[in-house]
């Protein structure tokens, strides 16, 4: 985390590195809350967006400060704004789509189902979207934030700042052992039941198949006890990242179903709470005929 602040830092020098790291977190937090209103709307419930356990999303941070400083000289050119705000954006998301999954071997955006897209990593509708915010940013939010920023004395900022930064970096360090964790665990399970298959069927080969056939009912039980808990660890990552997928054939298999199962225990507690209120609903009736009579 820090790195990357560096970085931005070399490219925009004339930012004030506690204004700038005011203003990414503050344009993290509302990406965040885009994400989520764009995500939890049509699905109909809250989807809790994001790499990291916090409220924020720092990849719309970076883009909030390519817009805001390297297009904010363009701002007489509402069109040149928006393109350069699409093209940039997109690229920033790609190169992050790019070294997440180098990282964990697992994309946790998919768009390969959008008509247009770039290796499932980018696509029009959301490069149009990003250009949007961008005009949205560069002539309605960013001003008065700016504003706002410098109005708060010098020493609180700087405070406000390390405490940023603090936070941040440890959200990220956790966060990135979480995901470490994730892949690891779907590889285990995967070698888990590769190693059950070798052994079972070397015992048939021998002419055990009795003990072939206890082996694998003992080891699939402990396999499955090891998988149940790890979904349970798992849920938040797939309710966060809906189109997750992975890259590797070890891991993808067993990303599928742990998928499906998220899924379906979705749906079953969508049904149990509906049919909870049409419970209440009868009972409510019953009720009132009784008050009736």
């Amino acid at each position: 985390m820090h790195g990357f602040y560096f970085l931005l830092l070399l490219i925009f020098p004339k930012m004030n590195t506690d204004t700038f790291i005011a203003a990414f977190f503050i344009y993290s937090i509302l990406g965040y809350l885009c994400e989520v209103a764009y995500c939890s709307i049509p699905q109909h419930r809250f989807v809790n967006r994001g790499f990291l356990y916090g409220p924020y999303l720092p990849i719309y941070g970076f883009g909030a400060a390519i817009v805001a400083v390297i297009i904010s000289p363009l701002r007489p050119y509402p069109p040149a704004v928006f393109l350069l705000s699409m093209i940039m954006t997109s690229c920033l998301e790609y190169f992050s789509s790019w070294l997440l999954e180098r990282l964990f071997s697992v994309k946790l955006w998919d768009y390969s189902k959008h008509r247009v897209n770039i290796n499932g990593r980018v696509c029009l509708l959301n490069s149009t979207l990003f250009g949007i915010l961008g005009l949205v940013l560069e002539y309605l939010i960013d001003p008065p934030v700016m504003k706002l920023l410098s109005a708060v004395p010098a020493a609180v900022m700087h405070y406000a700042a390390v405490v940023i930064v603090a936070v941040m970096s440890a959200d990220t360090a956790l966060s990135v052992m979480k995901m470490r964790a994730f892949r690891e665990g779907l590889r285990r399970i995967h070698e888990a039941e590769e190693d059950i298959g070798r052994r079972v069927r070397a015992l048939q080969g021998e002419g055990k198949a009795e003990l072939a056939a206890e082996l694998r009912e003992r080891l699939s039980a402990s396999a499955e006890r090891y998988r149940e808990d790890f979904r349970k660890k798992a849920s938040r990552i797939l309710l966060a990242n809906p189109t997750l997928t992975a890259r590797g054939s070890d891991i993808a298999k067993e990303l599928d179903l742990l998928s499906v199962w998220v899924k379906e225990r979705r749906s079953l507690k969508a049904r149990q709470k509906d049919e909870l209120k049409e419970l209440d609903r009868k009972h409510l009736e019953a009720v009132r005929e009784a008050r009736k009579k």
